[in-house]
C-alpha cells in the first residue's frame, strides 16, 4: 500500500553550495525518527531513469548520506526494517550545489510513503558563497545575448568591461576586478585564456546545460582567479532519443545605430549612422542512447555567420566589411560502467575566422571606394576532456579529469608586406591612422593547455565532509610578432608615429627638440620604431587543496579550507625566470540558520585568492624581443598610399632627415638572463575578500543584504630601475632596465657593481620611489526574489566603490591587454595622481530580470538595467621633473588643456584618476516573447527578443587623452568612443523531436 504525503510532513529542502564539485551536484540526506533521533542503516537508492542512473548507499551512524550526481532530477527511495519506506519522486540538483533532504521515518510496517512534487527553499543555508545557479532552460526564458558572459551580467556586482577588450565577445568585471582576472570552466576543464586572462573558449548556447556564476566566497577547490568563476556543464545524452534544429536571426534592417561623433573642432570622428550588422545562427543536434542505461551520446553542429559593415573609429574614410564564421562542432559521451562508476568524454572545436576587408570610403557621398586589403584573425581550437567519476564507498567519492584545449592567436593581413604601421596625432591630422595598413601587428602564434586534476570527497563522520585534491596545468605559448610593412626592412616591419612637440621638450630617448623654425613654434617629429619578438614559452601551475565542511547541527555549518598554489614561468630558452610556491590561500566561512528550518541565514566568509603570472609576461619580458626607437625632424613629405616619409632609406625605411637624440633601445633582441627578469623575493599577486550577509524568507519572498570587501594585497607588474641604479652610483649599462616586481617593495636582482662583477644587488623601496599597488572594493547589496506559480522575478540594488592606483591584470585606460606588464608602474612619475576611481567603478546599479507564463503557450521575459557611469580621466604627456615623453600616460596635463586653468607659474595641472566626472547613466530594457506549440511529434518554439527597447544611447567610454604633446590640446578629448548597444531585434525558431 502506498500513501501520498506533502513535503511539510516529511521533508524540507534547500539549495546549498558547500562540498559539491564544479561539475556535479550532490544530494545530502539525513534520516531521523519521530522523536528526532538519528536512524542509521537506512538503504537509500537514487535513480534517474532518463540518464540510466541508479546508485544505492547506506546511512552511517549519524543517519546521514551524501552522494554526488550530475545535475538533474532524481528519485530518492529509502528502506529500513521497522520503519515505513519513503520515496521522494523529485529532488532537483544543480551543478556545484548540494540539495539537502531531511526525512522523518515513521515506525511501522514496510508501507511506502510517496512524496510527490518538488519543493526547494530559496535560502542557501550552510554556505557563504555568492553564486547564480541557472539552467539553460531558465535562461532561455530571458532576453539575453547567447553568451556565458551575458549570463554572468545577471549577477549582482558584475559590470560590462571596456569595449577595447571585447575582441569578439563582451567581457565582465566582478566586484572591481579587471576583466582579465576571471576563470572559465567547462565540465571541470579550465578553458581560460591563460595568455592574458581575457575570456575563455567559446561554446554555443545550445551546447550548454547549466551555468554557475560564482561572484565571491568560493572555496578552496577554485583558484587562479581574483574576479569571478564562470562555470558551466554541457549537455549529455539520455535514454530518450532526441533531435532538433534551433535557429536565430538578428537582421541588420531592424538594428538601430548610435549617433555620429565629431571632434571638438567639428570634424567627423566616428561615423556610426551607416553601420550594419546581422547575425544568423543555426544549431542541429541529436542525442540518445547507444546502449540503453549504459552509453549515451550528444552531438551538435552550429553554423554561425556574423556580417558587419562599419567605418573605422577615428578614420571615417575607411570602411570595414567584416565576416565572422564559426563552424562549431561538439559532443559528449557518457558511459555508466557500473552503478558506482562513470566515464565522460567531452570534445568540441571552436575554431573561427574573422575576415575583415578594408575599403576606402567617400564620407560625403556615403559610398564604398577602392579595396585596401584584407585582415584575418584566427581564434579558437580543439578542446577535449575525459573525466572519471566514482563512488568508491558509501562515504568516499573520486573524480579524475584530464583535458587539453587550444587557442589560436594568428593575425595576418594582405598589407603586412607593403604597408607600415602609421599613426598621426598632429594637431592638423585628419586621421590617427592614415596609412594603408590593415593590421598593426602581424602575429603567428597560439596557446595550448594540458590539465590534470584529481578530487576526493570523504564523509568522515560527525557531520564532517572532507574535500581534497590536486590541480596541475602545463601551458605552452608560441608567438612571432612584428609590425606591418616588412617590405621596408628585410627582417620586419616599421611603425611611424607623427606628433607635434614643443621646442625644448624632452623626448622618450632623452633628446631635446630643437627650434628648427627659429620662432619657438611646435616642431613635427616622426618616431621610427621597429619591434619583433618570438619564441616558444612554457608556464606551469600546480595546486593542492583541502577543505572540511562541518555541519554541526541544523543551525550551524562552518568550513575551513586551504589551497596551496605554485606558479612557474619559463623563458624561450626553457629557463625558469619566476617561480613562486607556498602560496597559502586559506578560506573560512560560517553559516547560521537561527531557526534550523531553512527560513533564514546569517553568513560570513573570508578568503585569500592568488593569480598566476600571465603567459603574456613570458612572451613580452623573456623572449628575444628587439625594440628600438629613433626620432627625426619630419619635413612634411608623405608617400602616397603608405603615408611613410618620402625622405627615408630605401633598405631600412629609416628617415634621412635630422635625428634628435640617440637610439632608444628598449630590448636588444637577446633572450635575457632569467635571473635578471624578476625580483628574487617577489610576492605573488593576491587579494583578500570578506563577505557578510543575511537572508530570510518573508511570505515566500527571499530578501537579503550583503556586504563585500576586496583588497589587493600584492600586485606584480614591471618597473624600471634606471633611476635607482643612478642613485646608487652603479653603471647604467645601456638603460631601460625593467624588472618584474611588487611595486612599493624593495627589489633584489643580479646587477653589475663598479668593479664589473655581477652580484646580488638590493634596490630599496625608498630609492625606487614606487607606491604600493592598491585596489580596494566595497559593495553593499540588497536583493529580493520570488517564484510564483507563473512568475519568477529577481531584483537587486548595489552600491559600490572601487578605488586604487591599478586596475589589475590589464588596463582599461589605454586598452592595454599586456597582462601583468601594463604601463602603470613603468616610471615612478606615472603614479603621480594615479590613485582614484578605477575604470570598473559604478556607484549605483539596479538589475531586474524574470519571466511570466502568461498563457499555457506564451512566455514573456524581461531584463532591466539602470547603472551609473564610468569615471573619466584626463591624461597628459609629461611631468615637471623632465621625465621623457611616454605618450598620454600621465595624470597631469598642461593648464587650460581640458578646462583646468592653473596659476601663471603652473607647468602642469594635476588631474587625479577618475576626477573628471563620469559618463552618463546607462538604462536598458530588454523584452522577450516566446510562443510554444505542439505539431505532431514536434515541439515548436517561436520567439522574438528586443534588446534596448527604448534605444537608449548613453556613452560608455570617452576619449581621455587631453593633449598630444605638452601644451598641445587633443581635439578628441571628451568625445564618446563607445556607446551602449543600440536597439536590436532577434527572432528565433526551435523545432525539437
Amino acid at each position: 500500500m502506498r500513501k501520498l504525503l506533502g513535503f511539510s510532513f516529511v521533508l524540507s529542502m534547500a539549495t546549498n553550495s558547500f562540498a559539491a564539485s564544479n561539475v556535479n551536484g550532490s544530494i545530502d540526506g539525513r534520516f531521523v525518527d519521530a522523536n528526532g533521533n538519528q536512524v542509521s542503516g537506512v538503504e537509500v537508492t537514487i535513480t534517474n531513469e532518463e540518464k540510466g542512473f541508479r546508485r544505492t548507499i547506506s546511512t552511517g551512524s549519524n543517519g546521514s548520506f551524501k552522494i554526488n550526481v550530475p545535475g538533474g532530477d532524481y528519485k530518492v527511495s529509502s528502506v529500513r526494517p521497522g520503519y515505513e519506506s519513503v520515496t521522494i519522486e523529485k529532488v532537483s540538483v544543480a551543478i556545484g550545489t548540494s540539495s539537502p533532504v531531511r526525512i522523518v521515518l515513521q515506525e511501522g510496517a514496510m508501507e511506502e510513503v510517496l512524496v510527490v512534487g518538488n519543493a526547494t527553499q530559496l535560502i542557501k543555508t550552510g554556505t557563504a558563497e555568492s553564486s547564480l545557479n541557472i539552467s539553460l532552460e531558465e535562461v532561455a526564458k530571458l532576453p539575453v545575448p547567447r553568451t556565458i558572459e551575458s549570463v554572468a551580467l545577471l549577477a549582482p556586482g558584475t559590470v560590462l568591461g571596456d569595449s577595447d577588450f571585447g575582441e569578439d565577445k563582451s567581457l565582465v568585471s566582478f566586484s572591481g576586478s579587471s576583466v582579465g582576472e576571471n576563470a572559465y570552466f567547462i565540465d571541470g576543464l579550465n578553458v581560460t585564456n591563460f595568455r592574458n586572462g581575457l575570456g575563455g573558449s567559446s561554446v554555443p548556447f545550445e551546447f550548454y546545460d547549466q551555468f554557475q556564476i560564482k561572484s565571491g566566497g568560493y572555496g578552496a577547490e577554485f583558484g587562479r582567479s581574483l574576479g569571478g568563476v564562470l562555470n558551466a556543464v554541457v549537455k549529455k545524452g539520455s535514454n530518450d532519443f532526441n533531435y532538433g534544429l534551433v535557429s536565430y536571426y538578428e537582421p541588420a534592417a531592424l538594428r538601430e545605430n548610435a549617433s555620429n561623433v565629431l571632434r571638438n573642432n567639428g570634424s567627423l570622428y566616428d561615423l556610426n549612422s551607416e553601420n550594419e550588422r546581422s547575425i544568423f545562427v543555426s544549431d542541429l543536434y541529436v542525442s540518445g542512447a547507444l546502449i540503453q542505461d549504459k552509453l549515451f551520446f550528444y552531438a551538435l553542429y552550429e553554423y554561425s555567420d556574423t556580417s558587419e559593415e562599419f567605418n573605422t573609429r577615428g578614420t571615417p574614410d575607411e570602411l570595414n566589411d567584416r565576416v565572422t564564421e564559426e563552424p562549431f562542432w561538439g559532443g559528449s559521451l557518457v558511459w555508466n560502467i557500473t552503478d558506482n562508476h562513470a566515464l565522460t568524454l567531452v570534445a568540441f572545436s571552436d575554431e573561427r575566422t574573422r575576415e575583415n576587408s578594408v575599403f576606402e570610403y567617400d564620407v560625403d557621398n556615403r559610398s564604398r571606394g577602392n579595396f585596401v586589403g584584407v585582415f584575418n584573425e584566427e581564434r579558437g581550437g580543439d578542446n577535449m576532456l575525459v573525466r572519471y567519476d566514482g563512488q568508491l564507498s558509501d562515504s568516499l567519492s573520486l573524480s579524475v579529469l584530464w583535458g587539453e584545449n587550444e587557442y589560436n592567436l594568428t593575425n595576418q593581413a594582405s598589407t603586412d608586406i607593403t604597408c607600415p604601421l602609421v599613426v598621426d596625432v598632429r594637431a592638423v591630422a585628419t586621421s590617427s591612422r592614415p596609412g594603408c595598413e590593415t593590421n598593426a601587428v602581424a602575429e603567428i602564434g597560439g596557446d595550448k593547455r594540458e590539465a590534470l586534476r584529481v578530487d576526493f570527497e570523504w564523509e568522515i563522520g560527525g557531520g564532517h565532509t572532507l574535500a581534497f585534491g590536486v590541480d596541475n596545468e602545463d601551458n605552452e605559448s608560441d608567438s612571432l610578432q612584428t609590425y606591418s610593412g616588412s617590405a621596408l626592412r628585410q627582417d620586419g616591419g616599421v611603425f611611424y608615429r607623427y606628433f607635434d612637440a614643443a621646442v625644448g621638450s624632452q623626448l622618450a630617448n632623452g633628446g631635446i627638440v630643437p627650434d628648427i623654425n627659429g620662432d619657438g613654434s611646435n616642431v613635427t617629429v616622426v618616431r621610427y620604431r621597429i619591434r619583433e619578438v618570438g619564441g616558444a614559452f612554457e608556464t606551469k601551475a600546480s595546486a593542492w587543496y583541502i577543505e572540511d565542511t562541518w555541519v554541526i547541527n541544523d543551525n550551524w555549518t562552518v568550513s575551513a579550507g586551504l589551497r596551496n598554489e605554485t606558479f612557474e614561468n619559463l623563458n624561450s630558452n626553457g629557463d625558469t625566470f619566476i617561480e613562486i610556491d607556498e602560496q597559502l590561500a586559506p578560506r573560512l566561512s560560517a553559516s547560521w540558520d537561527p531557526n534550523g528550518d531553512g527560513s533564514s541565514r546569517v553568513y560570513a566568509h573570508w578568503g585569500r585568492y592568488f593569480l598566476p603570472v600571465a603567459a603574456n609576461t613570458n612572451v613580452r619580458l623573456s623572449g628575444n624581443e628587439f625594440d628600438n626607437q629613433r626620432f627625426f625632424i619630419f619635413d612634411g613629405q608623405f608617400e602616397a598610399n603608405t603615408f611613410a616619409p618620402v625622405s627615408r632609406d630605401a633598405n631600412t625605411g629609416l628617415p634621412t632627415t635630422q635625428e634628435i637624440g640617440s637610439v632608444l633601445v628598449t630590448a636588444n633582441g637577446v633572450v635575457p638572463n632569467s635571473a635578471e627578469l624578476a625580483d628574487r623575493d617577489i610576492d605573488p599577486m593576491h587579494q583578500d575578500e570578506l563577505i557578510l550577509g543575511y537572508e530570510r524568507e518573508i511570505e515566500d519572498w527571499l530578501v537579503g543584504v550583503k556586504y563585500i570587501k576586496r583588497e589587493l594585497k600584492s600586485h606584480i607588474d614591471d618597473v624600471i630601475l634606471d633611476h635607482a641604479i643612478e642613485a646608487l652610483g652603479l653603471p647604467l649599462d645601456g638603460g631601460n632596465h625593467y624588472v618584474l616586481a611588487n611595486p612599493g617593495s624593495s627589489i633584489t636582482i643580479p646587477y653589475l657593481n663598479n668593479s664589473g662583477d655581477v652580484v646580488q644587488t638590493t634596490f630599496s623601496a625608498d630609492i625606487l620611489n614606487y607606491p604600493r599597488a592598491r585596489r580596494e572594493y566595497e559593495g553593499l547589496e540588497f536583493s529580493t526574489q520570488r517564484s510564483f506559480d507563473r512568475l519568477t522575478i529577481s531584483a537587486n540594488y548595489l552600491w559600490s566603490s572601487s578605488k586604487g592606483n591599478t586596475e589589475g591584470y590589464v588596463k582599461s585606460d589605454n586598452g592595454q591587454d599586456d597582462a601583468g606588464i601594463t604601463t602603470d608602474f613603468d616610471f615612478p612619475e606615472l603614479t603621480d595622481g594615479a590613485f582614484g576611481r578605477l575604470p570598473n567603478d559604478r556607484t549605483h546599479q539596479f538589475k531586474i530580470f524574470g519571466s511570466l507564463q502568461a498563457t499555457e503557450n506564451l512566455t514573456l521575459g524581461l531584463n532591466m538595467l539602470l547603472q551609473s557611469g564610468r569615471p573619466i580621466n584626463s591624461f597628459g604627456t609629461g611631468h615637471p621633473n623632465g621625465t621623457p615623453a611616454y605618450g598620454q600616460t600621465y595624470y597631469l596635463t598642461s593648464p587650460g588643456i581640458d578646462g583646468n586653468v592653473g596659476t601663471a607659474d603652473d607647468v602642469l595641472f594635476r588631474t587625479p584618476r577618475g576626477s573628471r566626472g563620469r559618463t552618463s547613466w546607462v538604462s536598458s530594457v530588454d523584452f522577450a516573447a516566446i510562443y510554444s506549440l505542439a505539431w505532431g511529434a514536434a515541439n515548436i518554439e517561436l520567439r522574438a527578443d528586443v534588446f534596448n527597447l527604448f534605444d537608449a544611447q548613453a556613452e560608455l567610454e570617452v576619449f581621455e587623452n587631453a593633449e598630444t604633446a605638452p601644451g598641445v590640446a587633443d581635439i578628441r578629448y571628451g568625445i564618446p568612443t563607445s556607446f551602449q548597444a543600440p536597439r536590436t531585434f532577434r527572432f528565433g525558431v526551435a523545432v525539437r523531436f
